[in-house]
């Protein structure tokens, strides 16, 4: 399973944040340059998707990728995938086979935020939600929502004191506040400086609405607080960044279905086919579309 692989082995390249405008396309989604911490706690860290193989090569070699993006293909332990870097946050793809040992289910998602707090998990109020699990190694403390056969699609993973401390090599507080940047590799993060993706800032979920419950009061307790409705669909929001829900009876298990993509300039219209997924350009947004 997806999160139980990365739990383990995913602690060297993580990240973050966004913002608040209207761009051409007509969708309103939030961007600024910056997390605003008082405000705002909580924020994207990285996205996980598995796609289908003919889109995960057609991704690999898309020169609109290549411009969009400072990207990479990486082999890893125990797994290779494709990475999309913002200043802030990024994108992982893999294909069902990027696993060594196994085969990953297509459609298959998980999401990490990242708190800006220290000790924000532990003040959240969420010991009454019995979708949720708490657990804590030696770099982070993990709240992640359960769903469906034991299914954790989103986790929250605050960094403990040893691990902020040795990944960035500064003096940890009990009150302090974390940058977004602070979870990355600022290696990754300054080579994106150069692209035109800044941040991912909205992330579109399909999901059955048997899980809805559970992944509004989620994302309400671990700082996603306000909720509205925008053209028959579900947003919850920080105020910076926001998830959009689209109900299928269909759907067994959450699956990404989009995601909303900060630029760093205007750009003209363009409409892009990569494999099965879609990316549509317009002024300083992109929003990347999986559904078949």
């Amino acid at each position: 399973m997806i999160r139980n692989l990365f739990f383990f082995l995913s602690f060297t390249i993580l990240l973050g944040a966004c913002s608040t405008s209207k761009e051409s396309t007509g969708v309103a989604i939030p961007i600024t340059d910056v997390v605003k911490t008082s405000n705002n706690p909580i924020c994207f860290n990285h996205s996980v998707l598995v796609l289908d193989s003919a889109t995960y090569f057609a991704v690999v070699h898309s020169e609109l990728i290549k411009r969009l993006a400072f990207s990479q293909e990486r082999q890893l332990n125990g797994y290779k995938g494709f990475y999309l870097f913002g200043k802030t946050n990024y994108i992982e793809l893999f294909h069902p086979k990027s696993f060594d040992g196994y085969e990953e289910e297509e459609g298959g998602m998980w999401i990490n935020l990242a708190p800006l707090k220290a000790n924000y998990i532990t003040n959240l109020n969420w010991e009454k939600l019995d979708f949720v699990t708490y657990e804590s190694n030696d770099h982070y403390y993990d709240l992640s929502l359960i769903v469906g056969d034991s299914i954790s699609p989103i986790a929250t993973w605050e960094m403990t004191k040893a691990h902020y401390e040795s990944w960035t090599k500064k003096e940890y507080n009990d009150s302090m506040d974390f940058l977004p940047v602070d979870y990355n590799s600022l290696q990754d993060s300054d080579s994106s400086d150069n692209y035109l993706m800044s941040d991912v800032i909205g992330i579109g979920l399909r999901l059955n609405p048997d899980d809805s419950l559970a992944m509004v009061s989620y994302l309400n307790a671990v700082g996603f607080a306000a909720v509205s409705e925008l053209n028959g669909l579900t947003r919850i929001s920080n105020n910076d960044q926001f998830f959009e829900l689209h109900f299928s009876r269909n759907k067994k298990l959450p699956t990404i279905n989009r995601f909303y993509i900060r630029l760093s300039k205007p750009v003209e219209p363009i409409i892009e086919i990569i494999g099965n997924s879609r990316i549509q350009c317009d002024g300083k947004l992109a929003i990347w579309y999986f559904e078949k």
